[in-house]
């Protein structure tokens, strides 16, 4: 068992890495199937991984992909600027990291689902828009839609739109709001490291 759970983790590390190949940060449409290349090849040995493993996969592809220090500070409001430096490195770390366990609990195994770009879209200002159909066994697609910009000359992921419906950031802003009201961003990044570890542990039940 420990062997097989050696060699499933060899094989998503070298899948992930070749997956850059089928897409990169020089536009919008790269950056997405690079994001989703790199879930994707884990989601496909979530079993032999585990939950530890997925997590440990997950966390650098999002890292790598997501700007997570924008999202952090967009869902943070007012509070992010009255932050201090390390506060703000405190709640980025965690944020990623709570999300990176979000996603390693969720996806616990593989029925052969797919995804596939639909159509690139152009906003008028600085966002694009990235709609995708994530396919599942059955056929059915679901619509996920990346917003991405272009940072520093390079593009990221800076939210993500479920089935046509309000963004996750937006939705993040809103439940973390309560937490940043009653303690700031320390009390948010505590609340975020709990939930990891409740993720983690089993302690809690990732929903969609």
């Amino acid at each position: 068992m420990l062997r097989m759970l050696i060699a499933g983790v060899l094989v998503v590390f070298a899948c992930v890495n070749s997956a850059e190949a089928a897409g990169d940060d020089r536009s919008a449409r790269g950056i997405v199937e690079r994001l989703q290349n790199g879930i994707f090849e884990v989601l496909k040995h979530a079993k032999e991984l585990g939950v530890d493993g997925r997590y440990e996969l997950i966390l650098p592809v999002l890292e790598r992909d997501a700007h997570i220090p924008l999202m952090t500070a967009t869902v943070s409001g007012p509070y992010w600027r009255e932050g201090s430096k390390t506060q703000k490195e405190r709640a980025i770390k965690a944020f990623a990291e709570m999300h990176s366990a979000l996603l390693a609990a969720l996806f616990d195994s593989y029925n052969g689902e797919t995804y596939k770009t639909v159509k690139v879209r152009e906003t008028g200002g600085k966002i694009v828009l990235v709609d995708s159909n994530i396919i599942d066994s059955d056929g059915e697609p679901t619509l996920v839609t990346f917003a991405t910009a272009k940072i520093k000359g390079r593009w990221w992921v800076i939210d993500v739109i479920i089935a046509g419906g309000i963004s996750e950031v937006k939705v993040k802003r809103n439940e973390f709001n309560r937490l940043l009201e009653e303690g700031g961003l320390d009390n948010l990044s505590a609340a975020l490291e709990r939930k990891k570890d409740r993720l983690l542990f089993g302690e809690e039940k990732a929903v969609r």
